[in-house]
């Protein structure tokens, strides 16, 4: 599946939605996931496979990302604020368990052609971001939700 149309930009209204630029300046860079946040929600990968996520690197460019050195094309970025309740209802996880005291979140949906790099799903672990602080992000694959810190200088090492 190819998303194909206009950059989206949700306003604060949990759902409106307007137009914006592709990848997002916020996440540009590099990011290294370092510890899994503990949800209670349904996950389909096994301890171990979500823990082998844990110190590997994103990078997000203008139009691709990067994940355990295979690179996707990303087509647009979608971004939308939602509040704790609709979060909730989306991804049956409280924000707080994510360690996000806010009332609302912005979240990026990164578009890209299906694939198959988890053997599990046709995301991508790291398509689909949630700013939950200065330099730190969440992401999630496979229902496994990860914390994520910016990375900078020559410690940006992919694993």
């Amino acid at each position: 599946m190819l998303a194909v149309g206009l950059v989206l930009f949700v306003a604060a209204s949990d759902g409106a939605i307007a137009p914006a630029q592709s990848m997002p300046i916020s996440i540009t860079g590099k990011w290294r996931i370092v510890k899994i946040l503990p949800t209670n929600n349904q996950q389909c990968w096994d301890e171990n496979r979500a823990k082998s996520m844990i110190g590997t690197t994103l990078t997000y460019q203008a139009h691709a990302m990067v994940w355990s050195g295979g690179a996707e094309a990303i087509s647009d970025a979608l971004s939308r604020t939602l509040t704790k309740r609709s979060f909730r209802e989306e991804h049956n996880v409280d924000l707080p368990e994510l360690g996000i005291a806010a009332a609302s979140v912005e979240e990026i949906d990164l578009q890209h052609e299906d694939a198959d790099v988890t053997g599990a799903t046709t995301e991508i672990p790291g398509d689909t971001i949630v700013i939950a602080g200065p330099g730190r992000i969440v992401v999630s694959a496979c229902g496994v939700f990860y914390a994520a810190v910016r990375v900078t200088g020559k410690t940006a090492g992919e694993r």
